[in-house]
């Protein structure tokens, strides 16, 4: 289990980790099902999520993607500040097959997105 799927599932119990969790996870890579085109544009799958939204799977590892879903999925990895960023105005979901789900809204994506851009620029 990778440090940063270990600290999504202390998140759970410690509601104190999760801008640990926030942070870790815009700087790490990220897999999402897609694939990309010859002219580098990335086409997500999507899926619908129980309320009846359509949005974007992103998951911590691959290996959650071939356990649940099998090795033929087609994804692609991608540093996760870069989704968020390419993906603005979209509901994405974080390991959607899995006990342990987040569902990212899209005002709490830009806030996220706002969030990291401040501790950037003021150290």
């Amino acid at each position: 289990m990778s440090n940063l799927q270990q600290l999504f599932t202390q998140t759970q119990e410690n509601y104190e980790l999760i801008p640990d969790f926030i942070d870790l996870l815009l700087v790490s890579d990220v897999y999402c099902l897609g694939k990309q085109n010859p002219n580098q544009r990335i086409q997500f799958r999507v899926l619908e999520t129980p309320d009846g939204d359509q949005a974007i799977p992103f998951f911590l590892s691959k290996e959650t993607i071939y356990q649940d879903l099998g090795e033929d999925i087609e994804y692609v990895t991608l540093n996760t500040r870069k989704l968020f960023e390419m993906t603005i105005g979209a509901t994405l979901v974080l390991n959607p097959t899995a006990d342990l789900t987040k569902e990212f809204q899209p005002e709490e994506i830009q806030a996220i997105l706002a969030i990291g851009l401040d501790e950037d620029t003021h150290p």
